[in-house]
């Protein structure tokens, strides 16, 4: 190769582990795999040295972002690249004030185990979640009925606590209808129509898909079983073969495939996801002679990582083994929902005896300190995708190995309906409860419906931007603490992913429409808004919402690279819906839908550019009943007219209008009023966000600190989605891609 080929090659294979989140020492190598040889640069050496060694700051100072810059040589040629080195704050010291009362209920004559975490409320006024030591164990078997009071001390804190515990003769669970009051068309009967932005995204992603190398996305699987490679590159970034996560992206890009054909009935890539299958078929059963490996197991590594989490160790010995097992199971089950591959459930079917085996063996003591590990014991949403193996083939152990991810530090302050999310990693805990709606569609246990709408309410409500987004530095804050967070670490795009999937789980039986006015808000302005327009398949880890922020796509096979691979084919899911025979409107996208059972056909036609006014057409077989939501954002009585009549008595109910549609072939036209609003942080009344309908907008601006304008001052549209104040020009944040801009301002007094 020559020099420039090596240092290239260099630089795009060296991977540092995940540095948006780092609490110990780098390990920063001086000679590049291909032979570079590298020196280290750091901007700031108090807090991160040239060796790689780091000093967290104290409790209060806040997470600190630094530069890295390693200067990759060869010969007479040299380039540098760049690294931001995200620096956790040091944990904080305690002083608690109070813990929150415990009341449990337990059955006499069986174990219960007292729960390890109890909800703290500090002098500093906010709700933490800290381990508790009970006096004699966790463990408990009562009796008889009556009334018991346990005793125990916060971990550390020598504080001391109690919990009263009911026992009664019989402990029923309490149990919830499963069947949904919706149903979705989000089987492929609704696609996608014209050229709207989603479409091009689709469009875009879906290339990209069809140019990425099969054989690559095998790499990691074919090494781990000592298989012929292909003569395929090494996976890069988070996927190189010396970074643990390694195999995350394959199983993210196997649901991309499923996704995609189902979006899109592509037969290339109906066969990409056929090859991957059959390959990955021929891994699991090679690895599986392999010493040291047990029957079923399947990863980009051996089982040592599974291992050490057994004994607890710290992220970044390892790397949240069972998070990858999650994205790969996750790939498997989507092959066999969307692409109808049987190997695919076979192979699935295998890993989850596999995950019963291993865990069955841990007592709930073990298995809930594993999951309570930052990051290393990050498990994706493991109770989400054996819940759904087990509705698939109806094997009690999937069942049970689902149960085994409760994760009590979660779930007993969901329970409680008590936030105490504070301090806590967010895309860690959002697939968990992803996973506990799937528990309670499989077992009708109504306290995982409960929690999960709990933890929706929560963080909807109180922890989450304008964009729709929530998070910053990955980790959820204090409540309603939301214009002091602005930073450009906010808003991780995987959490967003997540949230909307948990609001889609809730929405069917919720049937909320504040929901659908939520999944709008943040489908519209973080989802759309995360992609780098063209054929690179890169979304953003983070959308800055700090005054002169700006999107950075990197190339380094990151969750959000994962999730943006899916994310984008996912647009037409929730836009129809149907409940005892009428059709319902949720999303205004231009698309189409075939309801064959009601020989229904509709077609809706939009123009991003003009929000507000919605075009659908209607070939029914019948009478259908139609239901159109009144979305957050009309500012005024909508207007209807069906064949050129207007509708002066449509009826609303909860949010949506209410129309019956004659058999025969009808165009319904609808006019919502769409107005530019401000908006404010329930925290930070002295800030504003402008919104044009449903689109947040970003000022295009270079200068760091805050614009300011006066509160009663709106934006001129000029054409179209562009708009001017003061010479300050807005768009859309989705038609931001790489200038440096402003979400929120600030009031003049």
């Amino acid at each position: 190769m020559k020099a420039e080929e090596i240092v290239k090659k260099d630089m795009e294979a060296l991977y540092l582990g995940n540095l948006n989140t780092v609490e110990a020492d780098l390990e920063l190598p001086v000679k590049g795999r291909y032979g570079s040889d590298i020196r280290w640069r750091s901007e700031h050496e108090v807090y991160l040295k040239p060796d790689g060694k780091i000093r967290r700051p104290a409790y209060g100072m806040g997470n600190r972002t630094y530069s890295l810059w390693g200067t990759f040589s060869f010969g007479k040629v040299s380039a540098v690249k760049e690294y931001k080195v995200c620096i956790l704050e040091e944990h904080p010291q305690i002083r608690v004030k109070a813990t929150a009362p415990v009341h449990l209920k337990a059955e006499a004559g069986k174990e219960c185990l007292l729960p390890p975490y109890l909800i703290v409320y500090t002098e500093e006024g906010e709700t933490l979640m800290h381990q508790v030591l009970w006096e004699g164990g966790s463990r408990r078997v009562y009796r008889k009925p009556g009334n018991q009071t346990e005793k125990g001390v916060l971990d550390d804190l020598d504080f001391p606590v109690e919990a009263r515990i009911n026992v009664v003769e019989k402990l029923e669970k309490e149990e919830k209808e499963t069947k949904p009051n919706i149903r979705y068309f989000d089987q492929g009967q609704a696609v996608l129509e014209g050229e709207s932005r989603m479409m091009q995204a689709q469009d875009e992603m879906h290339r990209f898909l069809l140019s990425t190398n099969d054989d690559q996305m095998l790499y990691n699987f074919r090494e781990a079983a000592k298989l012929d490679t292909k003569g395929a590159e090494p996976m890069t970034g988070w996927d190189a073969p010396e970074c643990s996560l390694r195999g995350h992206t394959t199983g993210h890009y196997l649901s991309a495939l499923a996704l995609c054909y189902k979006a899109t009935r592509d037969e290339k890539i109906r066969r990409k996801a056929e090859y991957m299958i059959e390959e990955l078929a021929k891994c699991q059963e090679a690895i599986g002679r392999l010493p040291g490996i047990h029957e079923g197991f399947l990863s980009g590594y051996s089982e040592e990582q599974f291992d050490k989490l057994e004994a607890y160790a710290p992220y970044p010995d390892i790397w949240a083994p069972y998070y990858t097992l999650h994205k790969i199971l996750a790939g498997l089950l989507d092959c066999y929902e969307f692409v109808d591959s049987k190997e695919a459930l076979s192979i699935a079917k295998k890993i989850g005896k596999w995950v019963y085996a291993r865990l069955s063996r841990l007592s709930q003591e073990q298995r809930l300190r594993m999951w309570s590990i930052y990051i290393a014991g990050e498990y994706g949403g493991m109770n989400d995708v054996l819940a759904r193996l087990y509705a698939l083939t109806g094997e009690k152990h999937c069942l049970d190995a689902a149960r085994f991810f409760d994760n009590e530090k979660l779930f007993f302050q969901m329970e409680q309906k008590i936030d105490a999310l504070d301090k806590m990693h967010a895309n860690q805990h959002i697939p968990q409860m992803i996973g506990a709606m799937e528990l309670f569609k499989v077992s009708g246990e109504k306290r995982y419906y409960d929690i999960s709408l709990f933890f929706w309410d929560t963080v909807v409500k109180r922890h989450t931007y304008a964009i729709g987004g929530t998070g910053e530095g990955e980790m959820f804050h204090c409540p309603d603490c939301i214009g002091n967070l602005l930073s450009h670490h906010t808003a991780e795009s995987c959490a967003s992913y997540n949230m909307l999937k948990l609001t889609k789980e809730l929405y069917q039986y919720a049937e909320s429409k504040e929901m659908i006015d939520y999944y709008e808000r943040t489908l519209l302005n973080h989802i759309l808004a995360t992609r780098e327009h063209g054929l690179s398949g890169e979304s953003v880890y983070f959308t800055p919402l700090a005054p002169g922020g700006k999107k950075v796509f990197e190339r380094e096979n990151s969750c959000c690279h994962g999730t943006g691979m899916e994310s984008h084919f996912k647009y037409a899911d929730m836009i129809y819906a149907e409940k005892e025979g009428s059709l319902i409107v949720n999303l205004f996208v231009e698309s189409s839908l075939r309801w064959e059972e009601k020989d229904v056909f509709v077609r809706q036609k939009t123009d991003m550019d003009v929000p507000g006014k919605i075009q659908i057409e209607v070939q029914a077989g019948t009478v259908l009943g139609l239901k159109i939501r009144d979305p957050y954002w009309n500012n005024g009585n909508a207007s209807v007219r069906i064949d050129g009549t207007e509708c002066v008595q449509t009826r609303e109910e909860e949010g949506y209008l209410c129309l019956s549609i004659p058999q025969g072939v009808h165009d319904i036209q609808i006019e919502f009023i769409c107005s530019l609003e401000t908006e404010s942080p329930q925290d930070r009344n002295d800030l504003g966000v402008f919104r044009y309908g449903p689109y947040i907008l970003a000022a295009v601006e270079e200068r760091g600190e805050y614009l300011e304008f006066q509160e009663e001052e709106r934006p001129i549209r000029e054409t179209e989605l562009q708009f001017l104040l003061h010479g300050v020009r807005f768009r859309p944040l989705f038609d931001i891609e790489e200038e440096t801009y402003h979400v929120y301002w600030k009031k003049k007094d």
